[in-house]
């Protein structure tokens, strides 16, 4: 059974990777306000948190797929 989860898990961590290396570019060469700066930040951050809570919700549908299908 394919679990959905790790995909997600390794996108939002991809996402606040290249989020902030974008970010870091942009702003060294002085296009991106410090502002701006700050909320891709904050994205990143929420991205990086997203990619957390996927890694856990993946050991999680792991460890269950070892305790057969659900009772009614």
């Amino acid at each position: 059974m394919h679990n959905p989860w790790r995909t997600r898990a390794t996108g939002g961590f991809a996402g606040a990777s290249m989020m902030l290396t974008i970010t870091a570019v942009f702003y060294a060469l002085g296009r991106l306000p410090l502002p701006l700066v700050g909320l891709s930040v904050l994205l990143a951050a929420g991205a990086f948190g997203f990619g957390l809570y996927a890694r856990r919700r993946a050991e999680r549908f792991d460890a269950d797929l070892g305790n057969g299908p659900p009772v009614p």
